[in-house]
């Protein structure tokens, strides 16, 4: 037997330690240690993973955040090419902050089209950065020509002018100081062609005129004209975007920066020495009342049932100035001047709206985004 050979070769046969043994306590504790060690690498693994996980959704966030940080610097060089003439060059100084990052952006005329503007604006927020690169059609203000000294474009419209008031046709110069007084507020008769003094387009329109209260060429004339009532709305929807609500004398606009000014629903009356330049809109719900000495240039709109009146047969006598040209549309007007008006055509005037600072409408052309692979500029 194999047992008894072991024996009489004097070795014996090994056994596995009681500890070993299935159900043994070391068995138990082996297998304790084995299942520890692999939960300890899992459970790396799992945190490598997991780390790894948040650092990518981090880095999508910031890339988010840096389309978001981009889409701000488009939307803040919008509106500043609604205010501003474009010239190739970078906007804001520079880099800009915003949120939690920031942006570059230029500016550049494009070549495919007039008054198109391409903007690009760069986001970065940390490591992440978002090119975006839209161009935009811009809409200019362009000084109106007027069809004369008043054009009357709507129906139903009483104009009475009588006394001193006068409206002529006659291309004027403004006076040499803006902040003029007396006969220095007469301004100067320039050798350009006339226009006429009164156009109207209405047979509805009742015209009450002294013999030498009109001047022009012809002084009043009834027809076709070459703007018509919806050009100046038109003109009007565009220009009241940029219309401050007029409070006192300090919202006239100066001859160096004209302003556009509505006046509030009610009456408002004028007193007192004052200058103004600019775009003067009166809605129909609003009056204006003139017992001072004004001296305005620019375009004065009257829209709807508003009025202006300069005359002393419910104010004290009045002095109003217009140089440029004042334009009516819509129904039921009643314009009087009866005191001391004067309206003179001007081309002058009426060229200094260029400074306006107003805001221009703008439409998108086209949008894109560039890639970019790095964080330089």
């Amino acid at each position: 037997m194999i047992h008894d050979n072991y024996l009489e070769s004097g070795m014996t046969m090994s056994r596995p330690p009681d500890c070993l043994k299935p159900g043994s306590s070391g068995m138990v504790l082996v297998m304790v240690v084995i299942m520890a060690t692999l939960a300890g690498v899992l459970a790396m693994g799992l945190q490598f993973a997991s780390a790894s996980r948040i650092t990518q959704t981090r880095q999508e966030l910031r890339f988010d955040r840096a389309f978001t940080v981009s889409e701000a610097g488009i939307e803040r060089a919008k509106a500043y090419v609604r205010t501003y003439t474009i010239t190739n060059s970078v906007l804001f100084g520079g880099f800009t902050n915003y949120g939690e990052g920031k942006f570059y952006v230029s500016v550049r005329n494009s070549a495919s089209g007039t008054n198109r503007v391409i903007i690009r604006s760069t986001g970065v927020v940390e490591t992440a950065k978002r090119v975006l690169e839209v161009e935009v059609q811009v809409t200019p203000l362009v000084p109106p020509n007027t069809d004369g000294a008043l054009g009357i474009y709507g129906t139903n419209t009483d104009l009475t002018i009588t006394g001193n008031g006068k409206i002529d046709g006659h291309d004027w110069y403004v006076p040499l100081v803006f902040d003029c007084n007396g006969a220095g507020c007469n301004g100067t008769l320039s050798t350009n062609e006339a226009a006429p003094g009164v156009f109207y387009t209405s047979t509805t329109t009742v015209i009450s005129a002294d013999s030498d209260s009109t001047d022009g060429d012809p002084p009043i004339t009834n027809g076709t004209p070459v703007y018509s009532e919806t050009y100046w709305y038109d003109f009007l929807d565009l220009v009241i975007q940029s219309a401050t609500v007029y409070t006192d004398a300090s919202s006239f606009g100066t001859r160096a920066a004209p302003n556009i000014v509505m006046l509030p629903p009610g009456a408002t009356t004028i007193a007192g020495n004052t200058e103004g330049a600019g775009i003067f809109i009166i809605p129909g719900d609003a009056t204006l009342r003139i017992t001072g000495t004004w001296h305005y240039e620019g375009l004065v709109i009257l829209v709807g049932n508003g009025v202006i009146d300069a005359g002393d047969d419910v104010f004290q006598s009045g002095t109003a100035r217009i140089f440029g040209s004042v334009i009516a549309v819509g129904g039921g007007l009643d314009i009087n001047a009866t005191g001391t008006a004067d309206i003179k055509y001007s081309t002058e005037a009426l060229a200094n709206l260029a400074n306006l600072q107003a805001k221009k409408p703008i439409n998108m052309i086209s949008w894109k985004e560039i890639k970019a692979s790095s964080t330089s500029w």
